[in-house]
Parts: structure tokens; C-alpha cells; sequence
């Protein structure tokens, strides 16, 4: 039980995170027909893409990354494709989480007075930078406690924001965005595919990577359930605070959900949802900052100092170069580095059921197939919209 839970906490921390912030924005501009759309269909692929990742992690021996596995399994050329996509999909995710953390960080400080969050942005990356240099046992410590006390906020918020929704704000036009408008955002705040290998480690200490052994088979079946709650409940919880954000403040939501809850909840739901915010956003830092550190140092041989300056400073860099629109980073990052990357996990997968033969391989490619279809459409058009 104790594995079980410890392996959903680590996913649901992956998971709830800064793109979190953003989907009630986007879908009050789309509407919330539509953004409640995208919320269900890419939480259900979300859940299947996590559930093929942990079968290729559990029945490959030793420790990889995505990187380690593509190589493994879909050749030297993909390892190169998936160490640029997935490198600049973490490092812009970085750089979300220390422009929307800093300014969290110095609404709980200011009460959002002051002209710059820069200051708190620093302090947050050198205990982001801190705790991924010390590792994975500091690390599982602070950040099993921080989605625990992000769970208890999220029920505050939704509770104090229910009896406020109206329901026109929910059943309206929105402002005419569009259908693809909140993919990009919404498939980011719903991928956590990178807490995969570290839920291993987790319900499978001391494994021994032989299915036919009693211990590993009991580790899988934990894993698969730890992968199914750690999906599920951050998007209802995605959902719920959506709902209420976009129930209550309507087209007026703003980017970061909260400023518009002001005049209807007051200002100390500001200094809550800030409180929330600064803990989600540092429970998925630490994953990613983390995965990528351990990318460069178990598939690429990097050692320990000079893997983690490549993990979290050049993000950090990025952010002292200019980069500083949080909404417009984790939309090209989702719909495209995020898309690209769940592709490559999906043929991954495919080519593992195939080589394993794994039961159900024909519907699990099937479905495979048709994710992989799904994420073209939405890496095209955010690149046709780019250029």
C-alpha cells in the first residue's frame, strides 16, 4: 500500500502543475464545451500513453529514460530525435515554472505589490537546483509532502468557489478562439509521462525485471495502479477547477485563473490560490528537473555535476535572456515538443508489445494509431500557426 500510494503521489505531482493555471483561460476563450472536450479526450490519452510507457519501463532491464528507450528500441536515429524534442520540451517547461513560481512566490511575500517577481524566481530555482543535485531520496521526501498539502488547497478553492458558479458563463460561445485553442495548454497540464521511471523505482526497489517472478508481477500490477488513480484524479481535479474558475469569473478569467476571482471571492483567495500555485508548480519542477538530469547521466553517460548544470541552469539562462510569457511557452511546448514526445512513447510502446508480445497487441496498436493520428493533427496546426 505504502508503494502504491508513494508511486500516485510522485505521478500526480508530475501531472498538477503550472499548465494547470492556464486551462480555465483557455477554456473560457474557447468556450467551456469545448475546453471540457479536450480535458476529457486528452485525459484519456493521457492515461492510455502512461499505461503503455509503464509496460515498457517495467519490462526493460535496467534504468532509462525515454531517450535510453527509443534507442533501444526504435534505433540510434531516434534517440538522437528524442533527446532535442524532449530536452527543449523540459527546458521550456522550466521556464514556465520559474516565471509563474516567482510571481507566486512574491504574491504570498507582497500580496503582489512590487514591480518585479525576479528576486523570488531566483530563490526559486536555486531550491529547485538544490534539491535535484541531492537526488532522488531528498527529493521523493519534499515532494510527496508538497502534492499532499497542493491536494488539501485544491479542496479549499473548489469549495469556496462552488456556491459562486453561474451556470451562463459556463454554457456561452466564449470569445470565438476556437477549437484547437486550448490543446495545446490542456495537453500539456495533463502529461506525466516523465514520472513513469521514478514510479518505478518506487513499487519496484530491489526488483528483479522477470515478469515470471511472484514479486515482479505483484510490483506491476501496483504500478498499473498507481499509473490509473495518478492519471485520473488530476484531470477531475483539472476539470473541477476549470468549472469553477470559468463558472465564476466567465470570459473575464484571466491567464493565471486567480486574478479574476478577486471581486467575487475576495483577496485572500489571491493568497491561496498563490499558495496552491507555488506548490504545484515546484512538485512538477523537481520531476522534470530531475528526469532530465537523469537522462543526461544514465543514457548518455553525463556524469553527475555536469548533467545536472544541463538539467537546470540552461533553462535558467533562457530566463535571464528574456523568455517570459508563460501561457505562450507551455502551448508551443505541449502542442509540439509534448506531442512529438508522446509520438515517440507510443511507437516505443508499439515496438516493445511487438518484440515481447504482449497480450492484446492488435487493439493496443490500434489505439496506439489513433493517439499517434490525434497528435500529428495537433503538432501540425501549432506549427502551421507559427509560421
Amino acid at each position: 500500500m505504502r508503494q502504491f500510494l508513494h508511486g500516485t503521489i510522485i505521478l500526480m505531482g508530475m501531472i498538477i502543475g503550472v499548465g494547470l493555471f492556464a486551462v480555465p483561460y483557455v477554456s473560457a476563450r474557447a468556450g467551456f464545451g469545448i475546453g471540457l472536450f479536450w480535458i476529457v479526450l486528452l485525459g484519456a490519452v493521457s492515461l492510455l500513453i502512461n499505461l503503455y510507457f509503464g509496460e515498457v519501463v517495467a519490462g526493460t532491464p535496467g534504468k532509462h529514460r525515454l531517450v535510453g528507450y527509443a534507442d533501444r528500441y526504435l534505433g540510434h536515429s531516434a534517440k538522437k530525435i528524442v533527446t532535442i524534442s524532449q530536452t527543449l520540451s523540459f527546458w521550456g517547461a522550466q521556464v514556465a515554472y520559474m516565471l509563474v513560481g516567482g510571481t507566486f512566490l512574491k504574491i504570498l511575500f507582497q500580496g503582489g505589490n512590487g514591480s518585479s517577481s525576479f528576486f523570488y524566481t531566483i530563490l526559486l530555482f536555486g531550491f529547485v537546483a538544490t534539491i535535484t543535485f541531492l537526488g532522488l531520496r531528498i527529493f521523493d521526501r519534499v515532494e510527496f509532502w508538497m502534492t499532499w498539502l497542493l491536494l488539501a488547497i485544491i479542496a479549499v478553492i473548489l469549495v469556496l468557489g462552488v456556491p459562486h458558479i453561474e451556470a451562463s458563463n459556463l454554457i456561452g460561445a466564449g470569445t470565438g478562439a476556437g477549437l484547437f485553442f486550448p490543446y495545446g495548454i490542456i495537453l500539456f497540464a495533463l502529461s506525466g509521462a516523465a514520472a513513469i521511471p521514478e514510479m518505478w523505482d518506487m513499487v519496484n526497489k530491489k526488483g528483479t525485471f522477470l515478469f515470471f517472478r511472484k514479486k515482479e508481477k505483484r510490483s506491476l500490477f501496483v504500478m498499473r495502479g498507481s499509473i490509473i488513480v495518478g492519471t485520473i484524479v488530476p484531470v477531475i481535479i483539472t476539470l473541477l477547477f476549470a468549472l469553477v474558475v470559468v463558472g465564476i469569473s466567465g470570459t473575464a478569467t484571466t491567464e493565471e485563473a486567480f486574478e479574476g476571482l478577486r471581486s467575487t471571492l475576495g483577496s485572500n483567495i489571491i493568497w491561496l490560490g498563490a499558495l496552491f500555485g507555488f506548490f504545484a508548480v515546484v512538485t512538477s519542477y523537481l520531476v522534470v528537473a530531475l528526469y532530465l538530469k537523469e537522462t543526461f547521466a544514465y543514457d548518455f553517460r553525463v556524469k553527475a555535476i555536469p548533467a545536472w548544470i544541463f538539467a537546470v541552469w540552461v533553462p535558467f539562462f533562457l530566463f535571464l535572456a528574456g523568455a517570459r510569457n508563460f501561457v505562450q511557452v507551455i502551448d508551443i511546448v505541449g502542442s509540439v515538443f509534448g506531442g512529438f514526445d508522446a509520438i515517440m512513447i507510443i511507437l516505443v510502446a508499439l515496438a516493445f508489445f511487438k518484440r515481447k508480445h504482449v497480450r492484446s497487441r492488435n487493439l493496443k496498436t490500434i489505439l496506439g494509431l489513433a493517439m499517434i493520428a490525434l497528435l500529428l493533427v495537433g503538432v501540425i496546426q501549432k506549427l502551421a500557426g507559427l509560421l
